[in-house]
C-alpha cells in the first residue's frame, strides 16, 4: 500500500466480486450494503478485476472487521481524494482535468471531480437514464453559465447513443466484433481530449470529425444488430 492510503495498481490485490479469489470486502458488504456490491460488480472496474482496495485500501484477505479496516483505508472519499485514487490510474485524464474550467485555482469555486461525471461504482454501467448531454445541460444553459455551443451537445449526444447501441448489442447477446471496439474506443478518445480539459475553442475544429467517425460507427453497429 501507499503511504496514502491508497492501493498501489502495480501491486493492488486483483480480486474482484465474483472472481474466485477471496474478497472479504465484497462478502462482508453483501450483507450489508448489497445493491453497492451489485452495481459495482456490473461496472469496467470489475470486469477488469479490480478490487475495492485498488480504489479504497484496507486489506480484502481478512475478515475481520478491525483488520480489514485497516490505517489504508479510504472508506468515505472526499472530492481530493477522489481525484488521487483516478489519478493512480488515469494520470494523463487528471492532468488535462486539472487545467480547465471545472477546476478552478481559487479556493472556495466549485469544483468537479471524477466521480460526478463517470460515477463511483458504477463507472461503465451507468443507469439507462443517464445521458451525459443532460447532465452538462445541469449547469449549462442556466443563468449563471452559457448554453453549450451546438457541436458540443451533437458531441454529448453521440457519446449517450454510442454508450446505449452497446448496452443493446450486449442485451441482444452479440459480442461487439474488434472493429466495432477499435471504433468506439477511438471515438471516445477523442471527446476526452476535448471534455477532460473543457476544450471549448479546440473542440470546435476537432468535433466535425468526430462526429463523422460517429455516424460511420452507427451504421457498422446497425449491421451488428
Amino acid at each position: 500500500m501507499l503511504s496514502s492510503g491508497f492501493a498501489n495498481p502495480e501491486t493492488a490485490a486483483s480480486a474482484s466480486p465474483g472472481s474466485a479469489a477471496k474478497d472479504g470486502c465484497a462478502d462482508c458488504h453483501r450483507k450489508q450494503t448489497s445493491e453497492v456490491v451489485a452495481v459495482f460488480a456490473r461496472s469496467t472496474h470489475a470486469k477488469s478485476k479490480i478490487s475495492c482496495v485498488k480504489c479504497h485500501g484496507g486489506d480484502d484477505s481478512v475478515d475481520d472487521k478491525e483488520k480489514a479496516h485497516d490505517s489504508t483505508l479510504v472508506a468515505k472519499p472526499s472530492a481530493n481524494d477522489t481525484l488521487r485514487m483516478c489519478g493512480f490510474c488515469h494520470f494523463q485524464p487528471l492532468s488535462s482535468f486539472k487545467t480547465s474550467r471545472h477546476f478552478p485555482d481559487r479556493r472556495g469555486a466549485p469544483r468537479l471531480d471524477c466521480t460526478q461525471c463517470h460515477g463511483a461504482h458504477s463507472v461503465g454501467a451507468q443507469a439507462r437514464s443517464f445521458s451525459l448531454g443532460l447532465f452538462c445541460a445541469g449547469c449549462h444553459g442556466l443563468e449563471y453559465l452559457p448554453e453549450l455551443p451546438e457541436r458540443f451537445q451533437q458531441m454529448l449526444t453521440l457519446s449517450d447513443d454510442i454508450r446505449s447501441s452497446m448496452r443493446d448489442l450486449a442485451d441482444s447477446g452479440r459480442a461487439p466484433s474488434e472493429e466495432i471496439t477499435k471504433r468506439r474506443l477511438e471515438i471516445r478518445r477523442r471527446i476526452a481530449e476535448i471534455v477532460h480539459p473543457a476544450d471549448l475553442r479546440g473542440g470546435q475544429e476537432k468535433i466535425p470529425e468526430i462526429l463523422k467517425l460517429g455516424g460511420e460507427f452507427k451504421q457498422i453497429i446497425d449491421k451488428a444488430r
